[in-house]
């Protein structure tokens, strides 16, 4: 694992993307008054078959703890990253290949056969075309 992996930080643009992309699922894990451990391992599992799910945090898993710290307690158990935090629905992403095209800001000088570029426009013409 390189350096830039151990401090991930999903860009702007990709954040934008993600969001837009989970708008059309629904949550697949419930946190509730068992607490946060109780879910890692299906948050995992998840994570590996879909990427991209969503967390319902319930009010009595609320009660003790802040939905950023229930949020920070996973992405660190599930090398994850928190897209958003709606009320109390958590999304969550962990790519399948690697942090790096997520992670890295497009440079200023890019062309247009940049690879990074034509992953997030293939992403964005995918959304478009399932909004259709």
């Amino acid at each position: 694992m390189d350096s830039e992996e151990n401090n991930k930080v999903i860009t702007s643009k990709a954040k934008k993307i993600l969001r837009s992309q989970s708008q059309s699922i629904e949550p697949v894990v419930w946190v509730g008054k068992e607490g946060v451990e109780k879910v890692i391992e299906e948050v995992r599992r998840q994570l590996k078959d879909k990427s991209l799910i969503k967390i319902k945090i319930r009010r009595s898993a609320i009660e003790g703890m802040e939905k950023d710290e229930i949020a920070k307690i996973i992405t660190d158990s599930t090398d994850s990253e928190v897209v958003s935090i709606v009320g109390n629905v958590i999304t969550l992403f962990k790519p399948k290949e690697g942090w790096k095209k997520y992670t890295t800001c497009k440079p200023k000088t890019a062309k247009t056969g940049d690879k990074y570029i034509e992953e997030f426009e293939s992403l964005r013409s995918r959304k478009h075309l399932m909004d259709r």
